[in-house]
């Protein structure tokens, strides 16, 4: 009797051992599986995110697009535009249209275009905008380039600081951090186009070469008998006569043309100068003209140049300025030996009468070898009538 209890006993330690060890057993499955399940969503998380990054880099390197209504085929259609951003320029706010190069092939076509390894910088004058460029951007934008245009400070809707003291000194270095952001290691193809701001600029050039691989000039002032348009000189009057006066954006803009500006266009010259900060980018005007030494300052850039390094210069230009004569235009590129393009029934404001033209002109520039054969544009006289080039 009492060995058939130890064998009772036995099994029933036989079975508690079993009975632990199938518990065990399964315990482990169910702990695998879980563990399956999180390392898959783990696996699949880290996939969306790395995904997402991709894509976010994708977008922030895609070019823009704006859609608007054809006339001619009655559908909306997308085309080439900049994105609006904002930039911190040492410590002061801008705002800037950046341009990416278009798409690597255009559709339908076997055409392709290559991104250029330099983007450009396009510098507005005094009592403009970046708006000037939009058109000129997307045609070197369907070239391949990129491209940046900022409101200089005080200007378009960038910050208006009562602190900027819109001086040489202050442009000069303002833009000089500009560059060097937009550029990120890289030298820049500089275009610029108007009063004083694109003279700072190549004083610019002067002081850092190693920013600027080739610069474009449009119809700014250069030789000593060119002046400032009416609308900025009005503030240089003696004795401080021209001291608060309005400033006519609209005048500026439109005047020195050949051509008519659209209403909706020039309202956004103006736009900066008849809104809530319009004062202070009144200010912003009066400022920079009456800190300029406009007669030196026009020397500056002679010397910048006299004294070599510079970067190599095209000159584009539209003939039929109102407010800069061509012929000290023509001596002054002769004396510097920078190239130049006359540009035929085109004003002030090449990039507003013909950007076509003007997109072509900086493109076979920057894109040339700078041998002057293939550049086929150095003038040596003044451009006295129509000579049916243009």
């Amino acid at each position: 009797r009492e060995r058939g209890r130890e064998r009772e006993t036995e099994t029933e330690r036989s079975e508690s051992r079993r009975t632990k060890r199938r518990g065990k057993k399964h315990s482990s499955s169910r702990d695998g599986d879980v563990g399956g399940v999180v390392f898959g969503r783990l696996f699949r998380a880290r996939k969306r995110r790395r995904h997402t990054e991709e894509d976010k880099e994708d977008d922030d390197h895609s070019a823009a697009y704006a859609e608007s209504f054809d006339a001619q085929t009655g559908q909306m259609v997308k085309t080439l535009t900049q994105s609006i951003e904002t930039v911190d320029v040492s410590g002061q706010t801008w705002t800037q249209r950046r341009g990416r190069p278009a798409a690597n092939s255009k559709e339908g076509t076997t055409t392709t275009t290559e991104k250029k390894e330099h983007p450009i910088v396009f510098i507005h004058g005094v009592g403009s905008c970046a708006y000037t460029f939009r058109q000129v951007s997307v045609l070197l934008q369907e070239k391949g380039y990129e491209t940046y245009a900022p409101d200089v400070v005080g200007h378009g809707d960038s910050e208006k600081s009562n602190g900027f003291k819109y001086d040489e000194k202050s442009y000069v270095e303002a833009m000089e951090a500009y560059v060097e952001k937009v550029g990120n290691g890289k030298q820049v193809d500089l275009v610029a186009h108007g009063f004083i701001i694109p003279q700072y600029a190549i004083l610019l050039a002067r002081k850092r070469p190693d920013l600027f691989r080739r610069m474009v000039l449009m119809n700014t002032p250069l030789d000593g008998n060119h002046n400032l348009a009416p609308p900025l000189a009005t503030y240089t009057q003696m004795f401080g006569r021209g001291k608060g006066k309005p400033f006519d954006a609209v005048s500026l803009n439109y005047m020195g043309n050949e051509f008519a500006i659209p209403g909706d266009d020039l309202k956004e010259y103006e736009r900066a100068y008849v809104g809530s900060d319009a004062e202070n980018a009144r200010m912003a005007v009066e400022m920079t003209v009456t800190n300029a030494d406009f007669k030196n300052l026009k020397k500056k850039v002679k010397d910048a140049y006299f004294q070599g390094g510079m970067p190599k210069t095209r000159i584009v230009w539209g003939v039929a300025d109102k407010y800069l004569d061509q012929a000290p235009m023509f001596s002054w590129a002769s004396d510097v030996r920078a190239s130049e393009k006359a540009l035929r029934k085109v004003g002030h404001m090449p990039q507003e009468d013909y950007p076509q033209v003007v997109a072509d002109a900086v493109d076979e520039f920057l894109a040339s070898d700078l041998k002057v054969s293939a550049l086929g544009s150095v003038r040596g006289r003044k451009v006295l009538v129509d000579d049916g080039q243009g």
